[in-house]
């Protein structure tokens, strides 16, 4: 009898190795996740988009089982890591999907290798204009003690932050390892991010269309006019009672609105 098993390897590029898993055939599907998490942010929604899609879902360098880069990395440096890791796994065109920080990843790289991209998913992407990208990044200074290192986060906090409308403990120790794992990497990406301007970017994008679909309750959500105006071929969807990262917390939900979007 065949076994179907995650193949998990890593893949070098200029700036260290990028860890990834592998799962399932057909057209690859490009999976990147959110800040301070890693590949675990797919795990519940990989085996089923694996029936359909060959699933490549990375860790960021300086997340999960990725090296850490050796110097300052912004967004775009992101990018060119990733379509390197890419070129070498022989994935010249794909769905991309991302989610939070891995939405930005997903939208740079349709900015900047648009013949890379097929289709679009953004996931509680963050769209934020220089003075809210100054208070987020003010604000979650508290979430670091005085070397840098990420602080666990309490249910309440993760409710709070709208991560998850209904967090789970293990969901909740999940994503402390995670952020153990990132260490200073995860304060490094978020100063990276808001940095980052999004809105300058929308128009280069030429996926065939884009999804943009974000968690009812997620408190970004303010971005989800912006980004459905500001992007050709773009469509919206908003999952009922779900908060930021709905692919862990409803993985059926999410499916049922990812799939449709991409076999159309």
């Amino acid at each position: 009898m065949f076994v179907r098993r995650d193949l998990t390897d890593t893949v070098p590029t200029p700036e260290g190795d990028m860890h990834y898993v592998k799962k399932g055939s057909g057209f690859p599907l490009v999976m990147l996740h959110p800040l301070g998490t890693s590949t675990w942010a797919w795990q519940a929604v990989i085996d089923s988009l694996s029936q359909h899609y060959t699933c490549y879902a990375f860790d960021m360098l300086g997340h999960g089982e990725s090296e850490k880069p050796k110097r300052h990395f912004n967004i775009p440096d992101y990018a060119v890591a990733l379509d390197h890791a890419c070129q070498l796994l022989n994935i010249h065109r794909g769905h991309y999907v991302g989610n939070s920080v891995g939405a930005i990843l997903a939208t740079e790289m349709a900015a900047s290798f648009p013949e890379r991209l097929d289709k679009l998913v953004l996931v509680g992407c963050p769209v934020w204009d220089a003075h809210t990208a100054k208070q987020r990044l003010k604000e979650s200074a508290a979430g670091y003690d005085d070397q840098g290192l990420p602080k666990r986060r309490t249910l309440k906090d993760l409710k709070e932050g709208t991560t998850f409308a209904k967090p789970r403990k293990e969901w909740g120790d999940a994503m402390n390892g995670t952020r153990a794992q990132a260490g200073v990497w995860v304060g490094k990406l978020m100063e990276s991010l808001a940095h980052y301007d999004v809105m300058s970017r929308l128009p280069r994008i030429q996926a065939s269309s884009t999804l943009v679909m974000y968690g009812e309750v997620d408190r970004l959500r303010d971005g989800e006019e912006l980004l459905h105006n500001n992007i050709v071929n773009a469509s919206k969807v908003v999952l009922p009672g779900l908060g930021h990262i709905p692919q862990i917390e409803d993985p059926e939900a999410f499916i049922g609105a990812l799939l449709p979007f991409l076999q159309a």
